[in-house]
């Protein structure tokens, strides 16, 4: 049961904003979005029935086509417990969104009162702002088409043991089912760094049954904290990946912190701004 789990969180993060697979599809009966057309590839009519019975009935049941006007009361406590930001753009002008799963602390956020349920929230509220506010703002000179991310994963402090934890493993998968449904075709790339022994061996055993457009998108680096000729390689492979531009120097150190760019800053501002307008009320 153990190794089952285990096997099923790995093909979660592997997963974890990687594309569906692309193929031609014929017109459907009425518009559909065009990433919304790969749900079920070869499909139309399934796809369109996905897009207006299940997405458009999933943003109006919870509220998402307003949630950029809504305060998000426990944003710096999320922010701080679940750490996440946005990194700044990489070579290619796409969205770069780090997250860093085995330091997520859900006794914390317990403590604080932030369900499984909340910190789900919070996530969506996360794409709603990159997908409709900050990669219009995408650089001008960027080749690939709008509405693409680069997923950078932090696995350090990464325990197999997650794979026992309900609530942990819960959140992990409904946060990839929600990417899956209603956030379709978004990635560019999925950079996995500080992948543990026990994660690589998983991904070997499961790498031939991914599809090739997935594992086509999918980078696992080694160890990037300490020192040593391996580690070096592993970082300049990083930095050939994702941008020199970028600062990722923070990752290099065990338990470093992100220094905030401008397209986080203006993030936290955003927030930071709804939440005042509600108690000026």
């Amino acid at each position: 049961m153990f190794a089952r789990k285990v096997l099923s969180f790995v093909i979660v993060i592997t997963c974890l904003f990687t594309p569906t697979v692309s193929t031609p599809t014929p017109t459907p009966p009425s518009y559909t979005p065009p990433r919304f057309l790969q749900v079920h590839p070869g499909d139309s009519l399934k796809s369109h029935v996905h897009w207006r019975e299940v997405h458009l009935a999933w943003r109006e049941q919870h509220g998402v086509d307003a949630i950029l006007q809504t305060p998000q009361s426990s944003f710096a406590e999320i922010k701080k417990f679940a750490p996440h930001l946005f990194l700044g753009f990489d070579r290619s002008g796409n969205v770069i969104f780090l997250q860093r799963p085995g330091l997520i602390d859900f006794k914390s956020l317990q403590k604080s009162d932030i369900s499984s349920a909340a910190l789900l929230s919070h996530f969506i509220f996360t794409l709603e702002y990159c997908w409709r506010i900050l990669d219009p703002f995408r650089p001008s000179t960027s080749p690939t088409p709008t509405g693409l991310m680069t997923s950078l994963i932090d696995l350090h402090s990464l325990s197999p043991l997650v794979a026992l934890h309900p609530e942990k493993f819960d959140f992990l998968t409904k946060f990839v089912q929600t990417l899956s449904q209603h956030y379709p075709q978004r990635s560019y790339l999925t950079i996995i760094v500080n992948a543990p022994s026990w994660f690589n061996k998983i991904y070997k055993l499961i790498q031939p049954m991914l599809r090739v457009k997935t594992r086509e998108k999918v980078r696992i680096i080694g160890n990037i904290v300490g020192d040593g000729k391996a580690v070096e390689r592993n970082r300049e492979e990083l930095r050939e990946l994702i941008g020199r531009d970028v600062d990722v120097e923070f990752l290099f150190t065990k338990g470093g912190v992100a220094k905030k760019g401008p397209i986080e800053e203006e993030f936290e501002r955003f927030a930071s701004k709804l939440k005042q307008e509600e108690e000026v009320k």
